[in-house]
Protein backbone atom coordinates (compact mmCIF):
# COMPACT_ATOMS: atom_id res chain seq x y z
CA UNK A 1 0.00 0.00 0.00
CA UNK A 2 1.29 3.39 -0.45
CA UNK A 3 2.86 5.67 2.43
CA UNK A 4 3.58 9.04 2.99
CA UNK A 5 6.95 10.42 3.30
CA UNK A 6 6.73 11.12 7.37
CA UNK A 7 5.79 6.80 7.69
CA UNK A 8 8.66 5.80 4.95
CA UNK A 9 10.98 7.64 7.03
CA UNK A 10 10.02 7.01 10.37
CA UNK A 11 10.33 3.25 9.22
CA UNK A 12 13.42 3.66 7.66
CA UNK A 13 15.03 4.29 11.41
CA UNK A 14 13.91 0.56 12.15
CA UNK A 15 12.03 0.94 15.26
CA UNK A 16 12.17 -0.88 18.02
CA UNK A 17 10.95 -0.35 22.12
CA UNK A 18 9.48 -1.76 25.50
CA UNK A 19 6.71 -1.31 27.38
CA UNK A 20 8.04 -2.05 30.99
CA UNK A 21 5.78 -0.78 33.70
CA UNK A 22 2.21 -0.26 34.47
CA UNK A 23 1.03 2.44 36.98
CA UNK A 24 -2.23 3.62 39.13
CA UNK A 25 -2.39 6.08 40.83
CA UNK A 26 -4.82 7.79 43.23
CA UNK A 27 -5.05 11.86 43.99
CA UNK A 28 -2.99 13.12 45.40
CA UNK A 29 0.06 11.85 43.66
CA UNK A 30 3.21 12.95 42.15
CA UNK A 31 6.42 10.76 41.15
CA UNK A 32 9.71 11.46 39.51
CA UNK A 33 10.03 9.37 35.99
CA UNK A 34 13.58 8.90 33.77
CA UNK A 35 14.01 5.85 31.47
CA UNK A 36 17.40 4.13 32.79
CA UNK A 37 19.41 1.92 31.61
CA UNK A 38 17.89 -1.15 33.83
CA UNK A 39 14.29 -0.19 32.49
CA UNK A 40 15.69 -1.17 29.19
CA UNK A 41 18.28 -4.16 29.75
CA UNK A 42 15.55 -6.72 29.40
CA UNK A 43 14.70 -5.70 25.79
CA UNK A 44 17.82 -4.92 24.08
CA UNK A 45 21.41 -3.24 25.07
CA UNK A 46 21.03 0.29 26.08
CA UNK A 47 20.42 2.56 23.40
CA UNK A 48 22.12 6.00 23.17
CA UNK A 49 18.93 7.59 22.31
CA UNK A 50 15.69 7.04 24.02
CA UNK A 51 12.17 8.22 23.67
CA UNK A 52 10.15 7.58 26.76
CA UNK A 53 6.22 8.03 26.69
CA UNK A 54 3.23 6.97 29.07
CA UNK A 55 -0.30 6.08 27.65
CA UNK A 56 -3.28 7.35 29.53
CA UNK A 57 -5.75 4.63 29.78
CA UNK A 58 -7.64 5.83 32.52
CA UNK A 59 -8.40 9.38 34.31
CA UNK A 60 -5.48 12.75 33.80
CA UNK A 61 -1.82 13.44 35.09
CA UNK A 62 -0.06 16.35 34.46
CA UNK A 63 3.86 16.20 33.06
CA UNK A 64 5.95 18.87 34.54
CA UNK A 65 9.54 19.30 33.04
CA UNK A 66 12.47 21.02 35.15
CA UNK A 67 12.23 23.92 33.38
CA UNK A 68 8.78 24.71 34.48
CA UNK A 69 6.72 23.97 31.51
CA UNK A 70 3.79 21.30 32.37
CA UNK A 71 1.11 19.68 29.83
CA UNK A 72 -1.94 17.22 30.90
CA UNK A 73 -2.66 13.87 29.48
CA UNK A 74 -5.93 12.39 29.70
CA UNK A 75 -7.52 9.15 28.51
CA UNK A 76 -6.59 8.45 25.23
CA UNK A 77 -3.77 10.33 25.65
CA UNK A 78 -0.01 9.60 25.17
CA UNK A 79 2.82 11.96 26.72
CA UNK A 80 5.78 11.65 24.08
CA UNK A 81 9.06 12.74 25.72
CA UNK A 82 11.46 12.95 22.55
CA UNK A 83 14.46 13.55 24.87
CA UNK A 84 13.68 10.95 27.48
CA UNK A 85 14.19 14.37 29.73
CA UNK A 86 13.54 13.75 33.32
CA UNK A 87 10.16 15.00 34.40
CA UNK A 88 7.33 14.51 37.04
CA UNK A 89 3.70 13.44 36.96
CA UNK A 90 1.57 14.03 38.79
CA UNK A 91 -2.09 14.75 39.76
CA UNK A 92 -1.99 18.02 40.35
CA UNK A 93 0.51 21.37 40.57
CA UNK A 94 3.17 21.53 43.57
CA UNK A 95 3.62 18.63 44.62
CA UNK A 96 6.38 16.93 46.16
CA UNK A 97 7.49 14.26 43.93
CA UNK A 98 8.57 10.42 45.12
CA UNK A 99 11.02 8.70 42.79
CA UNK A 100 9.03 6.34 40.83
CA UNK A 101 12.21 3.77 40.91
CA UNK A 102 11.58 2.91 44.69
CA UNK A 103 8.19 2.63 44.32
CA UNK A 104 8.15 -0.25 41.34
CA UNK A 105 6.96 -3.66 41.98
CA UNK A 106 8.34 -6.69 40.26
CA UNK A 107 6.50 -8.20 37.57
CA UNK A 108 4.24 -10.85 38.16
CA UNK A 109 3.09 -13.85 35.88
CA UNK A 110 2.17 -12.52 32.58
CA UNK A 111 2.05 -8.55 33.91
CA UNK A 112 4.51 -5.90 33.88
CA UNK A 113 6.15 -4.40 36.77
CA UNK A 114 3.99 -1.87 38.33
CA UNK A 115 3.53 0.89 40.70
CA UNK A 116 0.41 1.60 43.19
CA UNK A 117 0.70 4.85 44.95
CA UNK A 118 -1.28 7.56 46.00
CA UNK A 119 -3.88 9.18 48.46
CA UNK A 120 -6.93 7.34 47.65
CA UNK A 121 -8.38 9.62 45.43
CA UNK A 122 -9.61 10.59 42.11
CA UNK A 123 -7.75 7.11 39.84
CA UNK A 124 -5.22 7.57 36.93
CA UNK A 125 -3.71 4.50 35.04
CA UNK A 126 -0.68 4.76 32.93
CA UNK A 127 1.39 2.55 30.60
CA UNK A 128 4.46 3.60 30.62
CA UNK A 129 7.60 2.49 27.83
CA UNK A 130 10.45 3.69 25.44
CA UNK A 131 10.99 4.02 21.64
CA UNK A 132 14.73 3.25 19.81
CA UNK A 133 15.99 3.14 16.60
CA UNK A 134 18.43 0.53 15.57
CA UNK A 135 19.80 2.84 12.78
CA UNK A 136 21.55 5.11 15.43
CA UNK A 137 20.61 8.59 15.86
CA UNK A 138 16.99 10.10 14.86
CA UNK A 139 17.43 13.61 13.31
CA UNK A 140 13.96 14.36 13.78
CA UNK A 141 14.32 13.99 17.52
CA UNK A 142 16.58 17.25 17.68
CA UNK A 143 13.91 19.44 16.16
CA UNK A 144 11.13 17.46 18.58
CA UNK A 145 10.22 19.73 21.51
CA UNK A 146 10.77 17.88 24.77
CA UNK A 147 7.20 16.98 25.69
CA UNK A 148 4.48 16.21 23.03
CA UNK A 149 0.67 14.99 23.45
CA UNK A 150 -1.06 13.05 21.00
CA UNK A 151 -4.15 12.42 20.88
CA UNK A 152 -5.83 9.15 20.44
CA UNK A 153 -9.28 9.67 18.98
CA UNK A 154 -10.20 6.59 17.41
CA UNK A 155 -11.07 4.41 20.30
CA UNK A 156 -10.06 1.54 18.10
CA UNK A 157 -6.39 2.92 18.16
CA UNK A 158 -6.40 3.28 21.61
CA UNK A 159 -7.77 -0.36 21.93
CA UNK A 160 -5.03 -1.59 19.69
CA UNK A 161 -2.54 -0.06 21.96
CA UNK A 162 -3.75 -1.44 25.20
CA UNK A 163 -3.73 -5.02 23.27
CA UNK A 164 -0.55 -4.60 22.12
CA UNK A 165 1.14 -3.63 25.56
CA UNK A 166 -0.62 -6.47 26.93
CA UNK A 167 1.51 -8.67 24.28
CA UNK A 168 4.52 -7.11 25.29
CA UNK A 169 3.86 -7.81 28.78
CA UNK A 170 3.44 -11.52 28.03
CA UNK A 171 6.49 -11.69 25.62
CA UNK A 172 8.50 -10.21 28.74
CA UNK A 173 7.74 -13.08 30.44
CA UNK A 174 8.89 -15.44 27.61
CA UNK A 175 12.18 -13.46 27.10
CA UNK A 176 11.20 -12.86 23.49
CA UNK A 177 10.11 -8.70 23.55
CA UNK A 178 13.46 -7.86 22.09
CA UNK A 179 11.99 -8.96 18.80
CA UNK A 180 8.88 -8.25 19.31
CA UNK A 181 7.19 -7.13 16.03
CA UNK A 182 4.08 -5.72 17.56
CA UNK A 183 6.64 -3.06 19.89
CA UNK A 184 8.44 -2.03 16.28
CA UNK A 185 5.12 -1.25 14.67
CA UNK A 186 3.71 0.19 18.36
CA UNK A 187 6.82 2.44 18.34
CA UNK A 188 6.52 3.47 14.16
CA UNK A 189 2.42 4.58 15.15
CA UNK A 190 3.65 6.93 18.21
CA UNK A 191 6.55 8.64 16.57
CA UNK A 192 4.84 8.71 13.70
CA UNK A 193 1.16 10.54 14.99
CA UNK A 194 3.39 12.52 17.12
CA UNK A 195 5.33 14.11 14.25
CA UNK A 196 2.36 14.30 12.26
CA UNK A 197 0.60 16.26 15.03
CA UNK A 198 3.53 18.73 15.70
CA UNK A 199 3.69 19.39 11.79
CA UNK A 200 0.38 20.01 11.31
CA UNK A 201 -0.15 22.22 14.80
CA UNK A 202 3.22 24.25 14.46
CA UNK A 203 4.66 25.90 11.31
CA UNK A 204 8.16 25.48 10.99
CA UNK A 205 10.50 28.08 8.34
CA UNK A 206 13.68 25.30 8.05
CA UNK A 207 15.09 22.55 9.65
CA UNK A 208 14.53 18.50 9.57
CA UNK A 209 10.42 18.94 10.09
CA UNK A 210 10.50 22.14 7.46
CA UNK A 211 11.77 19.67 5.12
CA UNK A 212 9.01 16.89 5.94
CA UNK A 213 6.46 20.00 5.10
CA UNK A 214 7.42 20.21 1.89
CA UNK A 215 6.78 17.20 -0.31
CA UNK A 216 9.78 17.55 -2.63
CA UNK A 217 12.46 17.44 0.09
CA UNK A 218 10.63 15.16 2.32
CA UNK A 219 11.06 13.12 -0.83
CA UNK A 220 14.47 13.60 -0.92
CA UNK A 221 14.90 12.75 2.94
CA UNK A 222 13.20 9.81 2.60
CA UNK A 223 15.31 9.09 -0.38
CA UNK A 224 18.62 9.59 1.53
CA UNK A 225 18.01 7.72 4.54
CA UNK A 226 16.61 4.46 2.77
CA UNK A 227 20.05 4.16 0.80
CA UNK A 228 22.78 4.57 3.01
CA UNK A 229 24.15 1.50 1.33
CA UNK A 230 23.48 2.57 -2.14
CA UNK A 231 23.69 6.48 -1.79
CA UNK A 232 22.11 8.41 -4.25
CA UNK A 233 23.62 11.12 -5.93
CA UNK A 234 22.79 14.26 -6.10
CA UNK A 235 22.08 14.03 -9.37
CA UNK A 236 19.26 11.77 -9.23
CA UNK A 237 18.00 13.47 -6.06
CA UNK A 238 17.49 16.30 -8.25
CA UNK A 239 15.82 14.10 -10.77
CA UNK A 240 13.73 12.22 -8.68
CA UNK A 241 12.54 15.26 -6.92
CA UNK A 242 11.33 17.18 -10.56
CA UNK A 243 13.91 20.18 -10.04
CA UNK A 244 17.59 20.79 -11.46
CA UNK A 245 20.72 20.11 -9.87
CA UNK A 246 21.23 23.92 -8.80
CA UNK A 247 17.37 24.40 -7.78
CA UNK A 248 17.24 21.06 -5.87
CA UNK A 249 20.69 21.87 -3.56
CA UNK A 250 19.91 26.00 -3.16
CA UNK A 251 15.43 24.69 -1.98
CA UNK A 252 17.41 21.79 0.10
CA UNK A 253 20.18 23.60 1.86
CA UNK A 254 17.63 26.74 2.57
CA UNK A 255 15.32 24.50 4.18
CA UNK A 256 17.15 21.59 5.86
CA UNK A 257 20.11 24.41 6.97
CA UNK A 258 23.09 22.41 5.02
CA UNK A 259 23.55 21.25 1.52
CA UNK A 260 22.00 17.61 0.41
CA UNK A 261 25.63 16.02 0.23
CA UNK A 262 26.70 16.98 4.00
CA UNK A 263 23.46 16.14 5.48
CA UNK A 264 23.46 12.75 3.08
CA UNK A 265 27.81 12.40 4.41
CA UNK A 266 26.45 13.37 8.38
CA UNK A 267 24.33 10.46 8.28
CA UNK A 268 26.19 8.44 6.70
CA UNK A 269 28.72 8.58 9.79
CA UNK A 270 26.67 8.51 12.33
CA UNK A 271 25.42 4.79 11.30
CA UNK A 272 29.10 4.32 10.87
CA UNK A 273 29.56 5.32 14.59
CA UNK A 274 26.29 3.30 15.69
CA UNK A 275 27.89 0.49 13.91
CA UNK A 276 31.10 0.84 15.47
CA UNK A 277 30.26 1.24 18.87
CA UNK A 278 27.27 -1.54 18.89
CA UNK A 279 28.41 -4.16 16.48
CA UNK A 280 31.50 -6.29 15.93
CA UNK A 281 31.28 -5.64 12.38
CA UNK A 282 34.58 -5.13 10.78
CA UNK A 283 35.69 -1.94 9.00
CA UNK A 284 35.19 -3.34 5.47
CA UNK A 285 31.74 -4.59 6.52
CA UNK A 286 30.57 -0.89 7.84
CA UNK A 287 31.85 0.29 4.65
CA UNK A 288 29.78 -1.30 2.56
CA UNK A 289 26.55 -0.61 4.43
CA UNK A 290 26.89 3.44 4.50
CA UNK A 291 27.94 3.33 0.73
CA UNK A 292 31.82 2.94 0.30
CA UNK A 293 32.85 0.80 -2.18
CA UNK A 294 36.38 0.20 -0.75
CA UNK A 295 37.11 0.14 3.43
CA UNK A 296 40.15 2.68 2.68
CA UNK A 297 37.55 5.21 1.21
CA UNK A 298 35.30 4.95 4.09
CA UNK A 299 38.31 5.66 6.68
CA UNK A 300 39.85 8.15 5.07
CA UNK A 301 35.82 9.61 4.70
CA UNK A 302 35.60 9.08 8.26
CA UNK A 303 38.67 10.43 9.85
CA UNK A 304 38.22 13.31 7.68
CA UNK A 305 35.00 14.12 9.67
CA UNK A 306 35.57 12.77 12.95
CA UNK A 307 39.36 13.40 13.22
CA UNK A 308 40.54 9.93 14.28
CA UNK A 309 40.13 6.46 12.36
CA UNK A 310 37.57 4.10 12.48
CA UNK A 311 39.57 1.43 14.43
CA UNK A 312 40.60 4.41 17.22
CA UNK A 313 37.08 5.50 17.60
CA UNK A 314 36.02 1.94 17.95
CA UNK A 315 38.46 1.43 20.80
CA UNK A 316 37.56 5.03 22.74
CA UNK A 317 33.89 4.48 22.37
CA UNK A 318 32.83 0.87 22.78
CA UNK A 319 32.66 1.22 26.02
CA UNK A 320 30.52 3.44 26.50
CA UNK A 321 27.87 3.11 23.92
CA UNK A 322 27.24 -0.33 25.39
CA UNK A 323 27.17 0.29 28.70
Amino acid sequence: MPTDPLTDIVRSLKLTGGVFLEGEFTAPWAIESKITAEDCRPFMPVPHQLVAYHVVTDGEMIVALENGQEHVARAGEVALLPTNALHTISSESGLQATVGDDLVLPPAEDRLASIRFGGGGAKTRILCGFIASESGPCPMLDTLPETLIIAIEDIATLNWLEASIAMAARELTAGRVSSSAVMAQLSELLLIEALRAYLETEKHQNGWLAGMANPRIAHALVRIHQSFANPASIEDLAEETGMSRSAFVQAFSEIIGISPGRYALFQRMKIAETLLGETDLTTSEIANRTGYDAPEAFSRAFKRETGISPIKWRSENTRNMRD
